[in-house]
């Protein structure tokens, strides 16, 4: 049984509509997704307030998006707001007229809450335990510290992208940031940090990044290096590489800006000043890395409604692979649970997942190597990688991305190599070897139960000297699966040097 809900976030600088389709047993994927540029926090006047002309100006936008709302069915609808309504001097009487204008009953997020929310959007999609989030959004910066996925402080700044662009930034397409505006923008920001210490006393810490900004400049690097898997969420970038946009992005005028691939025309004019907000902030923390989560506050606002009592998933990457079977599997839960029993019996024997990350890797791989079926079943492999790479898992980095989508694709000859050579920027030399031993394992594995039936009930692997040999318990005679097994042995003896013998017990159907 599924349910649909729409939610909308009228930010500072944009509004955006996200639908979401959820079952019972909590499953999840995003079915619409509607974005508006607004610039509500430069429609602020001197006075701090919002004029009706600028809810007018928004409310078609809102409109249409409720309409789209009911086409899909949402039998919900939750409206928020954030910086640009809730730091306006007239917030009450603006959540009136969009109600008159729109029939939406909007919901204005405190700073805490919206970096609450996206918090949680984070914490549900990305393996990152300890850190420091920063949301940039148009009219405000949040910005919290957590620890073992626990969020412990929390804090929002009135200055955003968009508000400190139209304070010091310049309107002329020739000029350059210069010294005294960046000075200015950064005393803004570190008088902010000053009042909050528990920012600058924890060091050292990777940090995350929400929003236009941090997505923006993920962009930029993907595109200046070249990037093999141009996916933003969980995309790194070192210090060096944050300090040398601080370093070039402001000495360029708007008109020069425009041309930069990655930075989009709208966009240009505000990249510098929520560019400057980062750096401040990241140096005056001594941040490890920056990431970029493709995930936030809408992400968070969405669990928030499937799950009040417990928005937080137990682990991000089991919960994206249950999102991912539950739309895009054709193979039978129980069949890819003895996979996965398999495979980590042989690696286990054979000692090859010797590092941390192997297991979720294996995981992944082991779960999801069916799941192009679902688009070809007679090439459903290198749909499974393609799956795997492109279609939004949560909890892997990108390396591990690639390897899992490696594995669900073993082919011992061309196209694992290809695979891998095509990502050489992500993987390590080391990972070749790597892949092809876990991968040998995991066809071995597939092989033991590909008529999805369990006729093999138990394996039993053990090792003496250089012969594996494999104990099969069986309810009846597995014809197919020792077909399939004699052709994958090859494979395993191959890489790992080894001999590999089994035997079949039967076992009685009472």
């Amino acid at each position: 049984m599924y349910e649909t809900v729409g939610i909308m976030d009228i930010g500072s600088n944009s509004i955006r509509l996200v639908i979401y389709e959820f079952t019972t047993n909590g499953e999840y994927r995003v079915i619409q997704e509607c974005k508006e540029s607004a610039r509500l926090s430069a429609k602020i006047g001197p006075e701090g307030r919002m004029e009706r002309e600028a809810i007018a100006g928004i409310a078609p936008i809102l409109r249409q998006f409720r309409q789209v709302c009911e086409v899909f069915n949402a039998t919900r609808i939750r409206a928020t707001a954030t910086a640009a309504i809730r730091n306006a001097a007239n917030t009450e009487e603006i959540i009136s007229w969009i109600a008159e204008e729109t029939g939406l009953e909007l919901e204005v997020l405190s700073g805490e809450e919206e970096g609450t929310m996206g918090f949680l959007g984070v914490a549900n999609t990305m393996n990152v335990l300890d850190g420091i989030l920063i949301d940039i959004g148009g009219g405000s910066t949040e910005i919290t510290l957590f620890s073992r996925r626990e969020r412990l402080q929390t804090v929002s700044f009135p200055f955003g992208a968009v508000n400190m662009n139209s304070r010091f930034g310049t309107n002329s397409e020739q000029d350059s940031w210069d010294d005294t505006r960046i000075e200015a923008l950064q005393a803004v920001v570190r008088s902010a940090l000053a009042e909050h210490p528990w920012i600058t006393e924890n060091l050292g810490l990777p940090f995350v990044g929400l929003g236009g900004t941090a997505r923006t400049l993920a962009k930029i690097s993907q595109k200046q290096r070249n990037y093999s898997l141009p996916i933003l969420h969980h995309y790194e970038m070192s210090v060096e590489e944050i300090n040398e946009m601080y370093q070039r992005l402001p000495k360029m005028s708007y008109s020069q800006r425009k041309k930069i691939a990655g930075l989009s025309k709208d966009r240009a004019d505000i990249i510098v000043s929520g560019l400057i907000i980062l750096y401040t902030i990241f140096s005056a923390a001594k941040g490890a890395s920056f990431m970029i989560s493709g995930a936030g506050l809408r992400d968070g606002l969405f669990h928030q409604m499937r799950n009040p009592q417990q928005p937080l998933v137990a682990d991000p990457l089991d919960a994206s692979i249950q999102n991912a079977l539950a739309s895009s599997s054709p193979a039978r839960k129980e069949h890819l649970d003895r996979v996965l029993s398999h495979t980590r019996q042989l690696c286990r024997l054979l000692q090859v997942d010797n590092l941390p990350s192997d297991e979720r890797i294996l995981r992944t791989a082991a779960m999801l190597y069916k799941s192009g079926a679902t688009l070809n079943y007679y090439q459903y492999s290198q749909h499974s990688a393609y799956h795997i790479m492109r279609g939004g898992l949560g909890g892997l980095s990108h390396r591990e991305t690639v390897l899992a989508a490696a594995l669900a694709d073993y082919h011992p000859k061309l196209r694992t190599e290809q695979l891998l050579d095509n990502h050489r920027d992500i993987v390590r030399h080391t990972d070749t070897a790597w892949v092809h031993r876990t991968g040998s394992l995991l066809q071995l594995a597939i092989a033991l139960d590909c008529s999805e039936s369990g006729t093999i009930q138990q394996m039993e692997a053990s090792l003496q000297e250089q012969t594996l040999h494999l104990a099969l318990l069986c309810k009846g005679t597995p014809v197919l699966e020792l077909n399939e097994l004699e052709n994958k042995a090859k494979d395993v003896q191959k890489v790992w040097n080894l001999q590999i013998t089994w035997s079949v017990q039967s076992v009685s159907n009472s």
